[in-house]
C-alpha cells in the first residue's frame, strides 16, 4: 500500500556514523561520487541529505534514481523537481522545462514508465527535513524559511495544500542573500508591467528576517554563492557545481565554524553578514543578463531571477541563479578555512543560457513593441487623414 504523503521527514540522531549534507546537484552525480569517496562515505553507517534540485543542467541527470539508491540520498523538494512535477501533471510546459535544462528528461519522454519514476520520486519528496544532532536540531529547505520560527513554518507546510503559498516561498525565495537596489525605470510598458508584476509574487518576497527560532541551524541551497555563506542561523551551501564551482558537501558535525550553535537571547544573536547585490547588464554574464526580456537595461539581478511570472506559450519562466561572492560566517567575517568540506573562494564560471530561450523570449518582447509601434503609426495615419489637405 502507498504510503500516504509527508510534506515533513524527520530523522533522529545518528549515533553509528556521520550526517552529511549536499548542496544544490543539478546532475553532477560524477563529482557527488568523488566528494563522497575522499569522505570514506560509507552508505551502512553515514547518512547523506540534500537541499534539492538534484537535476537539470547537469551532464548526469538521467541517472538520478540509481545514485538516489546508491547513497540512499535524502533529499528535500527543491524548485526544479517542482516543475518536473508540475510539467508530468499537465501543469507546465515542456518548453519550461527545456529553458531550465530539463532536456535530459524531454529526450526519454517516449520511456513512459522511466519517465513516471522520476516523477513520482520527486512527487514524493518533503518540503522540509528535521534531524537531530549532537548540537540539537538541524532543518533542511530549499531557499529559505518564510517565517522566523521553525515550528510555526513546519506547522504551516504540513498543513498547506501543494500550492500553498508558504511552500512556494520556500523553494523560490532568494532575498536572505541579496540586498535591494532601485533600478533603472524601464523604457517601455510592456517591461514595466511585467516587473510590476514580479514584484508582487511569490519569489520575491521577503524571507524572515534575522534568526530562526527553535531550530540550531537552517540548511539551504537555491541562490548559487561562491562558497558555504552563513547569515544568522541560516547556511546556504549551493556553491554552483554546474557553474563550475565546487559541490559542496558539509558534516553535521561542523556546525560550529559556521554558526553559533548556543542557545542565546535574541540579545546575544550573532551580527548578520553583510552581502553586497549583484549587478548584471546585458553586456556581462548571459546567465544573469537582462535578455530574458530582450530589453538592453542594467537591472539588479534578483528583479527577473525571482520574477514569478506565468507561462504561456510564447514564454517560459526561467530559473536563473543569484550569486554571493564572498563567504563568510555567522559573525560577518570573511572566511579563509579552504577544509575539504568548504568550496573555494573564486568566483564559478558560469554557463551561458540556450540561445533557444534567449531568441524566443526576444521575439516575445519584438512582437509587443512592434504592435506598440504599428498602433502608433495607425494614429498617426488617421490623424493625417483627418486633416484637410492643403491646396
Amino acid at each position: 500500500m502507498r504510503e500516504p504523503y509527508r510534506a515533513v521527514h524527520r530523522y533522529s540522531r545518528n549515533d553509528s556514523g556521520r550526517d552529511f549534507v549536499v548542496g544544490d546537484i543539478h546532475g553532477c552525480f560524477a563529482q557527488l561520487r568523488a566528494e563522497l569517496e575522499a569522505r570514506n562515505f560509507d552508505p551502512q553507517r553515514d547518512r547523506l541529505f540534500a537541499v534539492g534540485d538534484l537535476v537539470d543542467r547537469g551532464p548526469q541527470s538521467d541517472a538520478l534514481l540509481e545514485t538516489v539508491e546508491r547513497y540512499d540520498i535524502r533529499s528535500v523538494k527543491g524548485n526544479h523537481e517542482d516543475v518536473i512535477v508540475r510539467w508530468h501533471a499537465g501543469d507546465e510546459q515542456a518548453f519550461s522545462l527545456l529553458s531550465n535544462g530539463g532536456n535530459w528528461l524531454l529526450d526519454r519522454a517516449e520511456d513512459r514508465e522511466w519517465v513516471n519514476a522520476i516523477a513520482a520520486y520527486m512527487a514524493s519528496l518533503p518540503y522540509l527535513i528535521e534531524i537531530e544532532t549532537e548540537h540539537g536540531l538541524v532543518g533542511i529547505v530549499h531557499a529559505d524559511s518564510p517565517v522566523s520560527d521553525w515550528n510555526r513554518l513546519v506547522v504551516d507546510i504540513e498543513r498547506e495544500k501543494a500550492d500553498g503559498k508558504m511552500r512556494r516561498k520556500a523553494i523560490w525565495s532568494r532575498t536572505r542573500w541579496k540586498t535591494y537596489q532601485p533600478h533603472p525605470a524601464p523604457s517601455r510598458n510592456t517591461l514595466r508591467n511585467l516587473l510590476d508584476r514580479a514584484t508582487n509574487s511569490v519569489r520575491s518576497q521577503m524571507h524572515a528576517p534575522g534568526r530562526i527560532d527553535n531550530v540550531t541551524a537552517v540548511i539551504v541551497g537555491h541562490t548559487p554563492v561562491s562558497g558555504v555563506t552563513a547569515k544568522d542561523n541560516v547556511i546556504n551551501i549551493d556553491t554552483g557545481a554546474v557553474y563550475g564551482g565546487r559541490l559542496t558537501i558539509v558534516d553535521l558535525a561542523d556546525l560550529p565554524k559556521w554558526i553559533d550553535v548556543s542557545a542565546g537571547s535574541p540579545d546575544e544573536a550573532v551580527e548578520q553578514a553583510r552581502l553586497e547585490p549583484v549587478m548584471a547588464t546585458r553586456t556581462g554574464d548571459p546567465a544573469f543578463s537582462d535578455g530574458v526580456f530582450g530589453v538592453e537595461v542594467p537591472v539588479l539581478a534578483e528583479s527577473l531571477a525571482d520574477a514569478e511570472l506565468p507561462v504561456t506559450a510564447d514564454e517560459a519562466v526561467v530559473d536563473y541563479p543569484a550569486s554571493v561572492d564572498i563567504p563568510v560566517n555567522a559573525k560577518g567575517a570573511e572566511v579563509h578555512d579552504s577544509g575539504p568540506h568548504f568550496a573555494p573562494e573564486t568566483k564559478s564560471a558560469r554557463q551561458p543560457l540556450p540561445s533557444f530561450a534567449s531568441n524566443t523570449m526576444h521575439i516575445t518582447v519584438r512582437m509587443s513593441m512592434f504592435n506598440l509601434v504599428s498602433e502608433r503609426q495607425q494614429g498617426t495615419a488617421s490623424n493625417s487623414a483627418a486633416r484637410p489637405r492643403r491646396r
